[in-house]
């Protein structure tokens, strides 16, 4: 009994391994999908809403209406030259104005890394002179720059952006004292559409390079004479150099994570010369993000037979809707598209 009970296992185990490869072998078939649309009017005025219309029931429905950043053409457009623009906030404290410190802006197409080497050995164009908005008082108030155009840099796939303090050596007198904040950078192209290439202080991925007056860290205490953030390869996640609890870089100054950034040269007189670089991340000054469409129908959805949507302005806009049948890893889409004139 028992080896018969053994022998229908073995048997059922055969069956079913057999299922499986036979099942496994076959072939997901997907159909594309029978998919139209059509519109009740093809002339509109802003404000109006066209209703379209659909026949069959595809799995799932995307929706492109054609205006700016929801253009079906423009769905895998990652880079595009247009006007790329940067703006940001910078002040200075104490010394003496007639003394020559400066704060410089420069662009390097390059860099290969983010030590002084790096900086050094880098070509670097000095764009300062295109900013006419600097602080001309010692204050702690920000002054917001002119709105920079670096549209000559275009024809480059990657640039870096550098703000530089020099500061010599007084005597009697201190260095001065600068912070930077809110720097943006953005791509306007010609049909009026904006995009950040960064924004936020996390996503300018900043560095420092000191060139001069580097100082060794004092382990019980903080130091001056560079820009507060962190260097190549290291950050406030990973520095081994924490000094009261704060990661620090390698001048032994707590990393800063959130605007504004300082350079502090101390509120000593004679301090020696300083020179010191604050970097952003290569960036390419083309990029843009990709257009993306709206989806009307899921396939967990009931069948969908109509959708509408408003036009609020006056143009010429080619509709698309992208519909699609899908099975796992597999698909089939169909593209239907209409044009229509939104009259004012």
């Amino acid at each position: 009994m028992v080896i018969e009970n053994r022998i229908i296992m073995k048997s059922l185990s055969y069956l079913l391994l057999s299922s499986f490869i036979l099942f496994g072998c076959q072939k997901v078939r997907v159909d594309e999908p029978d998919f139209n649309v059509s519109v009740d009017k093809l002339t509109l005025r802003a404000g109006d809403t066209a209703t379209f219309s659909f026949s069959g029931n595809p799995d799932l429905i995307s929706f492109f209406s054609g205006e700016l950043g929801r253009s079906y053409v423009n769905r895998s457009r990652t880079t595009m030259a247009g006007a790329p623009k940067l703006v940001f906030q910078s002040n200075m404290t104490q010394g003496v104005l007639t003394n020559p410190d400066s704060l410089r802006i420069y662009v390097s197409s390059n860099l290969r890394s983010y030590d002084s080497t790096g900086v050094m050995n880098a070509t670097w164009v000095d764009i300062t002179s295109r900013n006419t908005r600097w602080p001309t008082a010692l204050s702690t108030t920000f002054i917001t720059s002119d709105s920079i155009d670096l549209s000559d840099f275009n024809n480059i796939d990657s640039v870096n952006i550098a703000f530089r303090v020099t500061s010599g050596k007084y005597p009697t007198a201190q260095q001065r004292r600068r912070q930077i904040q809110n720097v943006t950078l953005t791509n306007q192209l010609a049909d009026g559409s904006r995009y950040n290439i960064f924004s936020t202080f996390a996503s300018v991925g900043w560095v420092q390079a000191n060139i001069k007056n580097n100082p060794f860290p004092n382990l019980s205490a903080t130091n001056f004479h560079a820009w507060n953030v962190g260097e190549a390869g290291v950050n406030a996640l990973n520095s081994r150099l924490v000094i009261g609890g704060r990661a620090c870089n390698s001048n032994g100054i707590p990393i800063q994570t959130a605007y504004p950034i300082t350079f502090d040269p101390s509120t000593a007189n004679n301090v020696d010369d300083n020179d010191d670089w604050l970097i952003t991340a290569a960036v390419n000054l083309k990029t843009v993000r990709p257009d993306v469409g709206t989806a009307i129908k899921r396939s967990t959805d009931v069948t969908l037979t109509s959708y509408k949507y408003r036009f609020t302005t006056p143009g010429t806009y080619t509709v698309t809707f992208v519909a699609q049948n899908q099975r796992i890893d597999i698909a089939k889409e169909v593209v239907r598209q209409i044009q229509i004139v939104v009259n004012p």
